[in-house]
């Protein structure tokens, strides 16, 4: 398996590796005062506005007269719910409302916005954390800042964010330092971090002030470098400072930008591809074709590489679009609403 798993990746020239599929990004969890009615609106409402802060491209979405509407509406696209008890140090019991939100119901609705979405295959980003108290500066260790370990795991989950932090082996450790993290060069950490395969890497600082944290951050992204800062603020409040200006930026760059016909998504597999000039061709041809939007490759199964395909338009028309340059056969015919579609490569 992992023989395989390398061999696709090289095959994909690691363009691919770094992407992976983001699960629950319509379901949330969040705190109830109680299991009356407008209690139970009031969760719903907050739930549903943290489901459209990670999907649609941008920040300020909530400001949006057509995402307004659908969040006073919120309990009509709510598929299931329910309560829960939890208990922590600092607030005692609170009861928890998990909420479970109708994916093809938001996104029909959200589609006259013309807002972008941002599906659920999302790279990580490799994040570089110093953390300076009154011991002094050193880098992040999950293991001994369980409080800040917490406080970032949350941000990036509330963001639907797939991070990845440094392993800080003896090589890590004998070639880059703190000042490396916090230097306004940056070449030298972006070249320790290649061997992470990311496209996106996030250095920050965070410091400890009497009872509060403040934050600097910088983000390597698409050849180009943004800054930004955060107030004393909670560590939870100041992490999640920190990936909301990772989302803002990459949420904009990956995002599906809606069009009149709706836009839906099928997973697409094709067997048959064997070399990288095979490869080369099945992604030039599927990013080719007028109805696509995007398309990114999700895995490798059963001799299979399979694909999430966004597309605009009815399915047979999809279906026909994709054989109809004899590149592509369909192994096995899609009614309209499947969820996927087999094909084989057709050879010259």
């Amino acid at each position: 398996m992992l023989k395989r798993a390398i061999l696709v990746c090289l095959l994909f020239f690691g363009q691919n590796c770094y992407a992976v599929e983001v699960k629950g990004l319509y379901e949330v969890e969040v705190s109830a005062k109680s299991e009356q009615q407008q209690d139970r609106v009031d969760a719903i409402r907050r739930g549903l506005e943290q489901v459209l802060n990670r999907i649609l491209a941008g920040r300020d979405v909530l400001q949006n007269e057509t995402i307004k509407t659908i969040v006073i509406d919120a309990p009509h696209y709510v598929i299931e719910y329910q309560y829960s008890l939890a208990v922590s140090k600092k607030q005692g019991k609170t009861r928890m409302m998990r909420i479970l939100f109708d994916e093809k119901l938001l996104l029909d609705v959200l589609q006259p916005g013309r807002l972008g979405y941002w599906n659920e295959i999302r790279p990580r980003t490799l994040v570089w954390l110093v953390v300076e108290d009154e011991n002094g500066p050193a880098f992040f260790s999950e293991e001994t800042m369980p409080d800040i370990d917490a406080g970032m795991d949350a941000a990036a989950k509330l963001k639907a964010l797939p991070v990845l932090y440094p392993i800080q082996d003896l090589n890590e450790a004998q070639r880059l330092s703190i000042n490396d993290v916090l230097s306004a060069y940056s070449n030298h950490l972006l070249s320790i971090s290649t061997r992470y395969d990311v496209v996106s890497t996030l250095a920050g600082k965070v410091t400890k002030l009497n009872e509060c944290w403040k934050a600097e951050w910088t983000l390597y992204f698409n050849g180009e470098i943004a800054q930004w800062s955060s107030a004393c603020l909670t560590i939870n409040d100041v992490a999640l400072n920190g990936f909301q200006g990772v989302y803002d930026r990459l949420s904009k760059f990956y995002a599906v930008q809606p069009n009149i016909q709706a836009v839906s998504s099928v997973i697409i597999k094709i067997a048959k591809i064997t070399d990288i000039p095979e490869l080369t061709k099945v992604n030039d041809y599927l990013e080719s074709l007028a109805m696509v939007r995007t398309v990114t490759w999700v895995g490798f199964e059963d001799g299979y590489n399979m694909y999430r395909v966004f597309y605009q338009g009815e399915r047979q028309i999809m279906n026909n679009a994709l054989i109809k340059d004899r590149v592509l056969r369909i192994e096995k015919f899609a009614t309209e609403n499947a969820e996927e579609v087999k094909f084989r490569l057709l050879s010259e």
